[in-house]
C-alpha cells in the first residue's frame, strides 16, 4: 500500500509538472536567408521592437552593410511586420540589448568590429568594441558612440540609470583608449554615457585572469550590483575566496553610487558557474546563473548534469538565503527572471533536455526548446513547459512580461511549421535561424483581453513626482480592479486595488526611483497598459 502511495504520487508530480498552460496566442518569424539571431524586445505605444542581428540579404530584410549588421524590426501587438532597419558596417556588429528612456526613446547595445557605415567614428579601428546608439521609436539614429580599446571590448549587458544615461556591461581587452584601468587578461568592465552619449566614467572589475561581466541592474539606492563569471587570478580589485581556482565562479560585486565597492563574494562548486540575470526585491536580490556542481555553495540544489537554471536568493549584504538548480542532463540557459504578484517567480530560458525536471522537449537531441518555468517565493518548482519545434528554438534577453499569466517572447526557430512553430522560417534547407516572435498566455488561469471592452483611464502629472492620480472607468458591471507599476526589469514596484465602476486612486510614488515606468491596469479580464516616467 506504501509503494502504491509513493507511486500515485509520484505520477501526480509528473502530470502536475507536465501541464501545459501557456498556448500560444499569435507568432511570426522573421528574416532571410542566413542566419537572423534575436537577443532582446522593447515595448512601443503601436507594437513590439525586436532587436538582433543578421547575415541575410534577402527575405524580411531591406539592405545589409556587409558581415553582419545589426538588425530591429517593428511589428504591431499581435505581430504583423509594421517596419524594419539594419544599421552597421562593413565588418561585423552584433546587436545584444534594446533599453527605452525616459522619452520615448531607445538605447541599442551592442558590439562592432566595423569602422564605417553607421558608425560615425571609431577611434579603435581593427578591433570590436562597445557601440551605442540612440534611436527614435521610427528606428532613425539619434547619435552613435564607439567605446573601448585597441583590443577586445565585448558589450553584454545594460541598464537605464535613473538619471536618463545608459550604463552598458561586458568585459574588455583592452589596456588603453576608454579604459581607465587594466588589471590583465580580460576585465569585467562598465561604461556610463549621459542622455547626449558623452561618456561620463568607466569602472574594471578583475584580476589577471578572465573576468566576464555577465548582468548589471541599478539598485534602489543608487548603486549598481555586477554580475558574471571569473576564473579568479591575482591582483585587481576582485578578491573574493573561490571555491576552487580550476573552473569559472559565479561573481556578484555591490557598488555604491560613487562606484566604491560595499561588497563582493564568489558563488560555486567545483564546477563552472555564473550569473545570467539579476533582480532587486524587497528583501534582497535573486540571481539566475549557470549552476554545475553538487558542492560547495550548490550543496542540496539539486543540479542533474551539463549545466542547470541555478536560482539563488541573497540578502542585501550577499548572503545566500536560498538556491535551488532545475534542469535535465543536458544544458539549460536562462536570463529571463520575472516576478509574480504572489511572490514567486517566472523563469524563461531554454533546454536541451528531456529528463529531470524538463518534460515534453519537441526538439531533436542536443537541439534547444524555449522553456518555461514557475518557482515558489521559496524554491519550489511549481510548473514547467517546453515551447518549439522539432528543430531548434532559443532565447535570449527577449522576453516582456506583460501580467503573471502574459509573455511575449523574441526569441529564435530554424524549422517550421512544426508542433508549435506554425510559420515558416526563410531557409531550412540549411537550417539558419529566423527571428520567432510570439505571446503566449495561460489560458487556464491567466487574464484574457476582452476586445469589445475597454478601461477608459488618465495618469497625471507625467513626468510624476511625489504622487500619481489615475482617473479611471471600468467596463460596464465591473467595479474593482488592480493597477501596478512595474520597472523596466519586469519588477513589479506597487500594485493596488482599485474600486468602483468610475473612480480615482491616487498612488503615493515618494520612494519609488526616478526612471521609466510601464503600467497595467486590470479588471474583469480586461487590460489596459501604459508609460509613465517618474522624475
Amino acid at each position: 500500500m506504501k509503494k502504491t502511495s509513493v507511486l500515485l504520487l509520484s505520477l501526480l508530480l509528473r502530470v502536475s509538472l507536465v501541464s501545459q498552460p501557456f498556448q500560444i496566442e499569435w507568432q511570426g518569424c522573421f528574416g532571410g536567408s542566413d542566419s537572423d539571431a534575436a537577443n532582446d524586445i522593447a515595448m512601443l505605444n503601436n507594437g513590439y521592437l525586436i532587436a538582433g542581428s543578421t547575415l541575410s540579404n534577402d527575405g524580411d530584410i531591406g539592405y545589409l552593410h556587409g558581415g553582419q549588421d545589426w538588425w530591429i524590426i517593428n511589428t504591431d501587438f499581435t505581430g504583423n511586420l509594421i517596419w524594419e532597419k539594419t544599421l552597421g558596417g562593413s565588418n561585423g556588429d552584433y546587436l545584444l540589448r534594446i533599453i527605452p528612456d525616459l522619452s520615448n526613446n531607445y538605447y541599442l547595445l551592442g558590439s562592432s568590429y566595423s569602422s564605417d557605415g553607421d558608425i560615425t567614428n571609431d577611434p579603435y579601428p581593427e578591433s570590436t568594441d562597445f557601440w551605442i546608439v540612440k534611436i527614435d521609436r521610427l528606428g532613425n539614429i539619434l547619435w552613435d558612440r564607439i567605446l573601448g580599446g585597441n583590443v577586445l571590448d565585448q558589450m553584454w549587458a545594460g541598464t537605464l540609470t535613473s538619471d536618463g544615461g545608459v550604463l552598458a556591461y561586458g568585459w574588455t581587452g583592452s589596456p588603453d583608449g576608454d579604459v581607465s584601468v587594466s588589471y590583465g587578461a580580460y576585465d569585467m568592465w562598465m561604461v556610463k554615457v549621459n542622455s547626449d552619449g558623452e561618456k561620463e566614467w568607466d569602472f574594471s572589475i578583475g584580476t589577471d585572469w578572465f573576468d566576464y561581466g555577465q548582468a548589471v541592474i541599478e539598485t534602489s539606492d543608487g548603486g549598481f550590483l555586477c554580475g558574471g563569471s571569473s576564473m579568479i587570478g591575482e591582483g585587481g580589485n576582485l578578491t573574493c575566496e573561490p571555491f576552487n581556482y580550476s573552473h569559472a565562479e559565479a561573481i556578484l560585486v555591490k557598488l555604491d553610487k560613487d562606484r566604491n565597492i560595499e561588497w563582493q563574494n564568489c558563488y560555486g562548486g567545483s564546477g563552472h558557474e555564473g550569473v545570467w540575470s539579476l533582480l532587486e526585491l524587497n528583501d534582497g536580490y535573486i540571481f539566475t546563473g549557470l549552476g554545475d556542481s553538487n558542492d560547495g555553495d550548490l550543496t542540496g540544489s539539486g543540479c542533474h548534469g551539463d549545466g542547470d537554471v541555478w536560482v539563488v536568493k541573497i540578502d542585501f549584504g550577499g548572503n545566500i538565503i536560498w538556491q535551488k538548480c532545475f534542469g535535465g542532463s543536458k544544458y539549460e540557459y536562462s536570463p529571463n527572471i520575472f516576478q509574480s504578484s504572489d511572490g514567486g517567480f517566472s523563469i524563461i530560458g531554454m533546454t536541451q533536455s528531456e529528463d529531470g525536471d524538463v518534460f515534453g522537449n519537441h526538439s531533436l537531441q542536443d537541439r534547444n526548446d524555449i522553456w518555461m518555468i514557475k518557482v515558489s517565493t521559496n524554491g519550489e518548482l511549481l510548473s514547467q513547459q517546453c515551447i518549439g519545434g522539432m528543430v531548434d528554438e532559443k532565447v535570449n534577453f527577449g522576453v516582456i512580461k506583460k501580467s503573471d499569466y502574459n509573455f511575449v517572447i523574441a526569441g529564435e526557430t530554424n524549422w517550421g511549421p512544426s508542433y508549435d512553430v506554425q510559420c515558416t522560417p526563410h531557409n531550412q534547407q540549411v537550417p539558419y535561424d529566423d527571428f520567432w516572435v510570439l505571446e503566449v498566455k495561460d489560458t487556464i488561469t491567466g487574464i484574457t483581453n476582452n476586445q469589445h471592452q475597454e478601461i477608459e483611464i488618465e495618469l497625471y502629472p507625467n513626468p510624476a513626482g511625489q504622487w500619481i492620480v489615475v482617473d479611471f472607468k471600468l467596463p460596464l458591471g465591473n467595479y474593482n480592479g488592480e493597477i501596478s507599476l512595474i520597472d523596466v526589469t519586469g519588477k513589479i514596484i506597487l500594485s493596488e486595488k482599485i474600486y468602483g465602476n468610475e473612480n480615482q486612486k491616487v498612488l503615493d510614488i515618494a520612494y519609488v526611483t526616478p526612471g521609466l515606468y510601464f503600467y497595467t491596469i486590470t479588471s474583469g479580464g480586461i487590460i489596459k497598459r501604459g508609460k509613465i516616467v517618474v522624475k
